[in-house]
């Protein structure tokens, strides 16, 4: 499940609706293992887990697949078996493994980006700077134009006007966004070497894959 639905987070940032369904069954093993699990942590996990994610696609951070994925991979992997530090993972706390991993592993490669981009955001000030630099990549409008899942932190009005901002919302359409730069380009409002802040629509269910595969290995300390 987490292959085939990372193959198409990475291709198109959309996992179809109708791909969950061969995948639905596999709600069944919380019946077979349920008397493995303490059932109260167990429905934490995946409660929990599953609310954070909510709240995230609610604001625009992440997508409805995400959800879904980690609905599934709590309910149909209840209990792990991880080599260290497996008592958590063997008592029903799987989805909330993956999901403080896949944190972890975006905060650090975030930080990396930090420690790159830092040098170049001097002219942003308090918490902006670290958002920017955090998410951020430079590139040119040329480049941007030829780019897919880029959406634009640098927004540019009809006049020239540039104003940052520090994030996007998963449902902006990255098309959108080139053809209205393209315009601008067309326009003379800028040019093709005219430097401007991006992010990426960061494919989150490969570090979820990532995350579940560690989870095997290492479990939570506890």
């Amino acid at each position: 499940m987490l292959i085939i639905t990372s193959i198409f987070d990475i291709k198109s940032r959309e996992v179809p609706e109708k791909l969950w369904i061969p995948f639905a069954p596999l709600a069944v093993f919380t019946y077979l293992e349920l008397h493995y699990v303490n059932l109260l942590l167990f429905v934490y996990s995946v409660v929990v887990s599953v609310a954070l994610l909510t709240v995230m696609t609610y604001v625009g951070l992440m997508g409805g697949a995400d959800v879904v994925l980690i609905l599934l991979l709590g309910l149909g992997n209840p209990v792990v078996m991880p080599i260290f530090f497996p008592r958590l993972s063997l008592l029903g706390g799987e989805a909330i493994t993956v999901v403080l991993y896949t944190s972890l592993i975006i905060t650090l490669v975030g930080l990396y980006n930090t420690i790159r981009n830092w040098k170049y955001t001097k002219d942003v000030t308090g918490a902006n700077r670290f958002l920017l630099a955090f998410s951020g990549k430079r590139m040119t409008v040329s480049q941007f134009l030829n780019s897919r899942f880029y959406f634009p932190l640098t927004e540019i009005d009809e006049s020239g006007r540039m104003r940052l901002r520090t994030t996007f919302r998963t449902d902006e359409d990255d098309a959108y966004w080139r053809k209205k730069y393209a315009e601008l380009l067309e326009r003379g409002v800028v040019n093709e070497s005219t430097e401007i802040w991006v992010t990426w629509g960061v494919p989150v269910i490969p570090f979820f894959l990532i995350a579940y595969v560690i989870s095997l290995v290492v479990g939570l300390p506890a």
